[in-house]
């Protein structure tokens, strides 16, 4: 879809804004952003282990190994 030149500098405005009046907000999305591009099972094995799952649960439900899981989890 083509946006008008004025739509689009309204648009970019209040991007801008956005980000002057919410750093700490982009930070948080960049990181989780780059942490599941990055290493996608990674993520998966932490958030599961915070909503309280073992180690065994994770590699099931994940179908990695044990102790793929175990490494990951002791990285941090």
């Amino acid at each position: 879809m083509e946006l008008s030149e004025k739509i689009r500098q309204a648009k970019n405005a209040y991007s801008r804004a956005y980000r002057q009046n919410n750093p700490d907000k982009i930070r948080e999305y960049n990181n989780r952003y780059w942490e599941r591009k990055v290493d996608p099972v990674g993520s998966d094995v932490r958030k599961l282990s915070k909503e309280g799952s073992t180690q065994r649960q994770i590699a099931e439900k994940l179908k990695i190994s044990l102790g793929a899981v175990n490494n990951i989890l002791n990285d941090e």
